[in-house]
């Protein structure tokens, strides 16, 4: 019991009051005398009062008439009444006003301090009891408050980088309010339409906080015209860099370039990919190659994309896991196998599809994960697509200017990034700053890596364990007497930009390192900056490269 506990007593009887009071003391507990109704109410601004004890008759009138302000002032105080009498009646209104009890005159001390003590401890028991529900309500008052403003900005970001396209069809059954699925898409500045779709390690609030950075940074690196590659490792920075390590984003990302007449597909930890002829017969499954966006660190995750002529196919179906886990179909349990072929049957009518998969949960008593299904329809796809033609700038005047990175500025890949945004504000079109973004990107990457690490340039595709091992390994032995030179040069006449990148290494042999092998990296070695080049010149005397881009 608490020490501080006070008992305001009522009693106009001397002798009374005398008993009751040195009873209570014994307890330790504090007693405030009072013999009248007026001196009572003195008391009432007293709240460290925990309980009255209140004889029933009184020379200025019934202790009756303060039981309501008791109440209202004192809600969670205990009221005793003392009384010599016994009616039945005027118990049972007092009962109604909030009275706990009685005690019988005459006195009987120990009983009595007994049952105040009873009544204290269980007051202070009543009393935490309300405490902790009343911070129980304001914690929920809090979180619903906290969770509105996040579904308001969790809105607002989808809303704000969600954009409606003609032939990509979507269904989402959510577990909760927040979704943890994200399907989103958007057009590069080069008319190609690249889009993502995400599934964050758990659902509700907590995966919808990792889909935030990653719908952002997407719409980003689309507008800013990065390839695909480049994408996922911008979405790998930022997770590195935002979420926590024990959340992962696995996720598929698909291009459709008609100029090329190419669909590639990068499938990073989700179901398989399932491709459809004209007739919509399945075709292929393109099954996960990849770990989902944050297992990995950001140099380690691999950018190759699978491939696919454009017309070779229809219809496209991909989904997050929950469409195809836990399925139970006349009291038997589905195969992945299984729920492919089922998904197969109606490759473009998600609606249907989702309900259908939904209505086989396993147990369906338990809250289901976040499920969502996107149909691309390619026919509807390849003119929506090709109705909206991208518009070249022209770029005027001519400007050079160079810069050199030493030592562990070498690994820092924000200097490329940065070029191109600097390229892209003085008028060049995104879909060539794409351009410059690859290139300039992997000459850097091979003169560290091959010309000043040393490292074999077959070693990533023969034994990548070993490549990294390797590249950790002498990473840490660079210094700032190692350094990368590159000069940018923009002749506006024949509207050409070079590239010119050289190393303090030992260089390369440049027939070694320009391949024809379909197996190539996406994104990786001298091959695809051959490709996206108009020009491309090495001269191993001077340990210099230089790339020709016309615009």
């Amino acid at each position: 019991m608490n020490k501080a506990s006070k008992v305001l007593l009522l009693e106009d009887n001397a002798s009374t009051r005398l008993i009751v009071s040195k009873a209570l003391q014994l307890k330790g507990i504090e007693v405030v005398l009072t013999s009248t109704l007026e001196e009572a109410r003195l008391f009432f601004d007293d709240n460290s009062i925990k309980l009255f004890l209140l004889d029933i008759h009184l020379p200025d009138g019934m202790s009756d008439e303060l039981i309501p302000q008791i109440r209202q002032r004192y809600p969670m105080a205990p009221i005793l009444m003392i009384t010599a009498e016994y009616d039945s009646a005027h118990m049972a209104r007092l009962f109604d006003a909030g009275v706990k009890d009685f005690i019988q005159k005459p006195i009987m001390p120990l009983l009595l301090s007994n049952k105040v003590q009873s009544f204290l401890d269980w007051s202070e028991v009543e009393q935490a009891l309300f405490r902790a529900n009343e911070n129980y309500l304001n914690v929920m008052q809090e979180k619903e408050q906290e969770e509105a403003l996040a579904f308001f900005v969790y809105d607002h970001i989808l809303q704000t980088h969600s954009h409606s396209i003609e032939g990509v069809n979507v269904t989402t059954l959510s577990s909760g309010r927040f979704c943890g699925d994200i399907l989103i898409s958007a057009k590069s500045p080069n008319g190609n339409l690249i889009i993502m779709l995400g599934d964050a390690t758990g659902h509700g609030m907590a995966a919808a906080i990792t889909i935030y950075p990653m719908v952002v940074t997407f719409n980003a690196m689309v507008k800013k015209g990065l390839s695909p590659g480049a994408i996922l490792r911008e979405l790998s920075e930022k997770h590195s860099q935002t979420v926590p390590s024990n959340r992962f984003f696995a996720c598929i990302l698909i291009e459709i370039c008609l100029s090329k007449n190419a669909i590639s597909i990068w499938n990073g930890g989700m179901p398989n990919v399932l491709t459809f002829d004209k007739n919509k017969q399945l075709i292929d499954k393109i099954p996960a190659k990849n770990m989902a966006i944050g297992i990995l660190p950001t140099n380690d995750i691999s950018t190759k994309f699978e491939t696919i002529p454009l017309d070779s196919i229809e219809y496209i179906s991909f989904f997050s896991d929950c469409l195809i886990e836990n399925k139970r179909y006349l009291e038997q349990m589905l195969s992945f196998d299984d729920v492919y072929s089922m998904i197969a049957e109606y490759p473009n009518d998600p609606d249907y599809t989702i309900t259908r998969m939904h209505a086989m949960e396993a147990n369906l008593t338990i809250s289901h994960d976040d499920m969502t299904l996107c149909s691309l329809n390619l026919g509807v796809l390849r003119k929506e697509l090709s109705d909206n033609p991208i518009e070249k700038q022209s770029p005027k005047g001519s400007f050079s200017f160079s810069f050199e990175l030493f030592g562990d500025s070498l690994l820092n890949d924000h200097f490329t990034l940065k070029l191109v945004e600097l390229l892209e504000s003085y008028g060049f079109s995104q879909s060539f700053c794409q351009r410059v973004f690859t290139v300039l990107t992997e000459l850097i990457v091979n003169s560290v890596d091959h010309g000043i690490l040393n490292i074999p340039s077959n070693l990533k595709k023969t034994d990548f364990i070993s490549y990294l091992d390797k590249r950790n390994a002498v990473i840490n032995t660079l210094n700032n007497n190692q350094r990368v030179s590159v000069s940018i040069g923009w002749e506006s006449l024949q509207k050409t930009l070079l590239l010119t990148v050289s190393d303090s290494g030992n260089g390369y042999h440049i027939d070694k390192e320009i391949t024809t092998s379909n197996d190539q990296t996406y994104g990786r070695g001298l091959d695809i900056i051959n490709t996206l080049c108009n020009g491309f010149t090495y001269d191993q005397n001077t340990n210099t490269t230089l790339a020709t881009l016309r615009y």
